[in-house]
């Protein structure tokens, strides 16, 4: 069956589909050798755990809300004491989805945790897997992905921190959209499938079922404005949008669409908005975690 529906769809598509699925049979056999390479790094893991247990995590790192939310909940797990080892430990990350949503929350997060290349720890992880006994080597979710059941992000600190380098980086950024320093401003969020359209066909057919989520920016130029009206700035957000939004208003700033928009200024702003309008995605997940400052 599994045969026949591959030639099927040679057939339909032709070579590209062929040439497609030639590259993805390489790319599994590799895997294959690498999780055989990996078999001796699994099994010195297992003889050291009497005295110090190593855990391997993935990390969602192609969508920014669970980059950002799973990651800082994990955290403030941890500090907590909850799903954590009763013995001595040591968790080791990777980067397991490509491509990166933000790489300036990848930099920040090198800064606090143990990450090693995905080519190195993927292969190990899925050794350990097939090795039966491997559970207790595994980071696993937190108490319920995403969602702080614990109520920790209001009794924990943010565990990421701007630089100084990084503020008066920030600082500048803001300077160069026309904000006066001290001028507040509200971040502006609209979910439509552009992002996710643009990561590949397959990504997108994956995700498909959520575009019950998706909005038209334009319906919400009236919120925007009226704050504009009442002193904020407005500062549209997006890392990939179908639109422009269609405003005039000097305090309305289109950050997604006027070529001033960066990895580092999507980190910063969610940081230091007075608030946020959004209709449920993943950029809420900065506003709950937002990155505090300190002097380096």
């Amino acid at each position: 069956m599994f045969i026949e529906r591959q030639i099927y769809q040679i057939k339909q598509g032709g070579r590209k589909v062929l040439v497609r699925k030639i590259k993805l049979l390489f790319r599994e056999l590799f895997k294959l050798l690498l999780c055989i390479l990996a078999i001796p790094a699994v099994l010195i893991m297992r003889l050291i755990k009497p005295w110090l247990l190593v855990r391997l995590g993935d990390m969602i790192s192609s969508r920014i809300g669970h980059f950002a939310g799973n990651t800082e909940l994990y955290l403030c797990e941890r500090d907590a004491g909850i799903n954590v080892p009763k013995q001595r430990y040591i968790d080791v990350f990777y980067m397991a989805f490509k491509p990166i949503s933000n790489h300036q929350l990848a930099i920040m997060w090198h800064r606090i945790l143990r990450i090693w290349p995905a080519w190195i720890l993927a292969p190990i992880k899925a050794a350990n897997q097939l090795i039966p006994g491997g559970k207790s080597h595994e980071v696993g979710n937190n108490t319920q992905g995403d969602r702080d059941v614990h109520n920790l992000l209001d009794r924990t600190p943010p565990h990421l921190q701007f630089t100084t380098e990084e503020e008066m980086r920030g600082e500048a950024g803001l300077r160069l959209m026309g904000i006066p320093t001290g001028a507040p401003f509200v971040c502006l969020i609209v979910r439509d499938s552009a992002y996710l359209a643009h990561l590949s066909d397959d990504n997108y057919d994956s995700y498909n079922y959520l575009n019950y989520r998706d909005c038209d920016v334009q319906n919400y130029i009236l919120a925007a404005e009226t704050l504009a009206d009442r002193g904020f700035f407005v500062i549209r957000m997006g890392a990939k949008v179908h639109a422009a939004i269609k405003s005039t208003h000097p305090k309305v700033i289109d950050y997604a669409t006027n070529g001033m928009r960066s990895d580092f200024m999507d980190i910063y702003l969610g940081a230091k908005c007075t608030f946020c309008i959004s209709n449920g995605t993943g950029f809420d997940a900065l506003l709950s975690t937002p990155p505090s400052f300190y002097s380096a």
